[in-house]
């Protein structure tokens, strides 16, 4: 084999490789999107790897070529449904125009319809992360990007002249916390009692905006 024909060999194996590996994404897209379907009913605990490969039409061991357990399985509909959630939030934030406290509302309000959506999950991720499985991990993850994005909001507050805060990470961590805290609170008994009752996103919102108005409103600079 001559270097020009190594050469041809490599870049015909290159591009069979990016071939394969979209195919897999994209399969593994359709499995997070039925198991999606099948965990937002049931719940994850609820759930078996034989559902959703039956669900895909797919036999078990066809399933697990994908996903060598169910908890991979779980993380990536966890990512899936937060990736989302997040860009629709970064989309509010870039409508911010020196209006801090409507934009803080329509976050409120816009994670509150996907926990309406997903509240199942949702008790099931907090059960999970009580009991310290394996999903801490990402909930972490999930976590810092929230206080990421809302460090991006408390900057642009501040920019405008708006509010003032001292330190713009630490009060955005702060804010998240408060913010999560609120949701475990209102919906602890349901992650207790793995009944999921989601008439409590309702307390929940009105609990999280009432908290939001009580540190803000006192701290927003008026423009008069």
């Amino acid at each position: 084999m001559t270097v020009f024909d190594f050469f041809i060999f490599l870049n015909v194996f290159r591009k069979k490789s990016e071939s394969i590996k979209v195919k897999m994404d994209n399969k593994k897209e359709q499995i997070i999107q039925s198991a999606l379907k099948r965990f937002a009913h049931y719940g994850y605990n609820k759930t078996t790897m034989s559902e959703v490969a039956l669900d895909m039409n797919i036999t078990k061991a066809n399933l697990y070529y994908y996903y060598s357990d169910k908890t991979a399985l779980i993380k990536d509909v966890m990512v899936y449904i937060f990736t989302d959630m997040l860009k629709n939030e970064y989309a509010i934030i870039d409508s911010y125009r020196a209006n801090l406290l409507d934009v803080l509302n329509l976050l409120l309000e816009t994670r509150a319809n996907y926990l309406r959506d997903y509240y199942v999950l949702y008790i099931s991720e907090n059960h999970e992360w009580i009991k310290g499985q394996g999903v801490s991990t990402v909930l972490e993850a999930m976590h810092e990007k929230h206080i990421e994005m809302m460090t991006v909001l408390f900057t642009k507050a501040i920019d405008q002249g708006e509010v003032v805060l001292n330190d713009v990470k630490q009060d955005a961590a702060c804010y998240i916390e408060l913010i999560k805290g609120l949701s475990l609170i209102r919906s602890v008994t349901d992650v207790l009692s793995g009944m999921p009752n989601v008439e409590h996103v309702d307390e929940i919102l009105d609990t999280q905006k009432r908290a939001t108005a009580f540190i803000f409103e006192n701290k927003l600079i008026s423009k008069n």
